[in-house]
C-alpha cells in the first residue's frame, strides 16, 4: 500500500474508529444510565441523555423534587448539543425554583411545555403554578396534559381538584373538557359527587345536555341520589329531568315499578332485582314478578331508593300469590331511611307466618328527618327439598289514609 494510500486512508480511518466509539461508548453510556444513573452522571455530567435520566430517576422514580446549581449548570451545556430536550429544560426551572426565583423557573418550563406536553412533571408543575395564581383555564390545560400522559395522576390531582370545584371560575374550566369528553372527566364528576354533591351539580347542571349517554349516567345518577340524601329534591329532580329528558317525573315518583322506576339509568333510585343461584325472578308484562327460591334460602329480590316526604305516616300496598299449596316460604318488606350514611330501619313486615295469596296492606311512619327511603322486598325459601314459586305484584306507597 502507498504511502499516499495510507494517508487518504488515516482520516477515513480516524473518523470510523471515533464514530465506532462514540458508537460503543453511547451504547455503554445508555446501558449505564439504564443500570446505574448516578454511575453514568459522575462519568457524563454534561451528556444530555445521562443528564435527563438522571434527573428523571431523581423526580420520577426517587420523587426528588430538587436539582442542585450544580446540575443546572450541567444542563445548560447539555442543552448546546440537545436543545430540545424536555427534561433538561425542566432542570432549569426546578433548580430556579429551589433557589427562589420563580420568574426564572416558569420561563424555563414554558419552554419545555412548548417542546412537549408530554413531560408530565412539567405540566404539573406549570399546573399548580397556575392555580395558585387563579388563572383557573391555564392550571385546567396542564393538568389534562399530565393526566393524558399519566392517568394515574387522577389520584394525586383529583383530591385539589374536587377543592378547587367550590370557585365558579374553576368550574368553569372544567366544563369544556366534560363537553368535549376528556378521558379523565368521567372519573372526576365521580370524585366530585363524593366529595362535595353541591360543588358537583353547580359543575354538571350548565353542561348536563352533552352528557347524555356520553358514559357519565352512573356519577349523574349518583349525584341525583346524594342530592336525594340531603332533602334537596328540587335540585336533584331538576338534573335527573335534564339529563333524562324522557323520564317521567310523576310515575318516577310513585313506589311501584314501571318504565320510569324500571330505568338502569336512575341507579339505585330505579328498581333491581337481584339474581342469584338460590334467588331469581322474572317480571312479566302485566307487571307481575314471579319469583324462584331456593329450599332455606334468604335475601333481597327487589330493591329501589325513593324520595319521600318526611314527617308523615303512609301505607305499603302490595299484593301477592303463592304456587302450590305446600312450603309456601315466606315475603316481606323492610323500610329503611337513607338519609344517613348508616341506614335506620324504619319497618319491617312480619316474615314469620307463611306467604299466602291476596292485597297486604302496611302502615308506615316516616320521621321528618327522613326523605329518602330504602324499599326492599325479601323472601325466605320453605324449609323441604323443592324450590318455592312466589308472585307479587308492583307495591304502591301513598299516604296514609291513601288519598282521594
Amino acid at each position: 500500500m502507498s504511502a499516499m494510500l495510507r494517508a487518504t486512508r488515516w482520516p477515513l480511518a480516524f473518523v470510523a474508529l471515533v464514530l465506532a466509539y462514540w458508537a460503543f461508548d453511547h451504547s455503554l453510556a445508555s446501558n449505564q444510565r439504564r443500570a446505574n444513573p448516578e454511575a453514568a452522571y459522575r462519568s457524563r455530567p454534561t451528556d444530555p441523555g445521562t443528564v435527563a435520566s438522571v434527573m428523571n430517576d431523581r423526580m420520577v422514580a426517587r420523587n426528588q423534587f430538587a436539582a442542585t446549581p450544580d446540575d443546572a449548570a450541567n444542563a445548560r451545556l447539555a442543552l448546546q448539543r440537545d436543545p430540545l430536550n424536555r427534561t433538561l429544560l425542566r432542570t432549569l426551572g426546578v433548580q430556579a425554583e429551589v433557589a427562589g426565583d420563580v420568574p426564572s423557573a416558569l420561563r424555563a418550563m414554558r419552554m419545555a411545555d412548548r417542546v412537549s406536553r408530554r413531560d408530565s412533571i412539567t405540566e404539573l408543575w406549570l399546573g399548580e403554578y397556575y392555580r395558585r395564581n387563579r388563572l383557573p383555564a391555564e392550571a385546567v390545560k396542564h393538568y389534562n396534559a399530565a393526566m393524558l400522559v399519566r392517568p394515574e395522576l387522577q389520584k394525586v390531582l383529583f383530591p385539589q381538584m374536587t377543592k378547587s370545584l367550590a370557585q365558579a371560575d374553576f368550574r368553569a374550566a372544567i366544563r369544556p373538557y366534560i363537553i368535549r369528553q376528556a378521558s379523565w372527566t368521567i372519573p372526576f364528576v365521580g370524585t366530585a359527587a363524593g366529595t362535595n354533591v353541591n360543588d358537583a351539580y353547580r359543575l354538571v347542571l350548565p353542561v348536563a345536555t352533552s352528557m347524555i349517554d356520553n358514559g357519565f349516567n352512573e356519577a349523574l345518577a349518583d349525584i341525583i341520589l346524594r342530592l336525594a340524601r340531603q332533602n334537596e329534591d328540587a335540585s336533584a329532580l331538576l338534573l335527573a329531568q335534564t339529563v333524562f329528558p324522557d323520564l317521567n317525573l310523576a310515575a318516577f315518583r310513585k313506589a311501584a315499578w314501571g318504565p320510569s322506576t324500571l330505568d338502569p339509568r336512575m341507579g339505585r333510585l330505579s328498581w333491581t332485582f337481584p339474581q342469584s343461584a338460590e334467588i331469581s325472578s322474572t317480571l312479566d308484562a302485566q307487571g307481575r314478578l314471579t319469583i324462584q327460591v331456593s329450599p332455606l334460602a334468604a335475601g333481597a329480590f327487589a330493591e329501589r331508593a325513593l324520595m319521600i316526604e318526611g314527617g308523615r305516616t303512609y301505607e305499603l300496598k302490595y299484593d301477592m300469590s303463592a304456587v302450590g299449596t305446600l312450603n309456601k316460604g315466606n315475603l316481606g318488606w323492610t323500610v329503611d331511611c337513607i338519609n344517613k350514611n348508616l341506614p335506620e330501619r324504619l319497618w319491617q313486615s312480619d316474615t314469620s307466618a307463611p306467604a299466602g295469596n291476596g292485597v297486604r296492606s302496611e302502615p308506615i311512619m316516616v320521621p321528618a328527618s327522613c326523605s329518602l327511603i330504602l324499599l326492599t322486598g325479601r323472601v325466605i325459601g320453605g324449609d323441604s327439598q323443592f324450590p318455592v314459586e312466589l308472585r307479587v305484584g308492583a307495591p304502591s306507597l301513598a299516604p296514609f289514609p291513601a288519598t282521594r
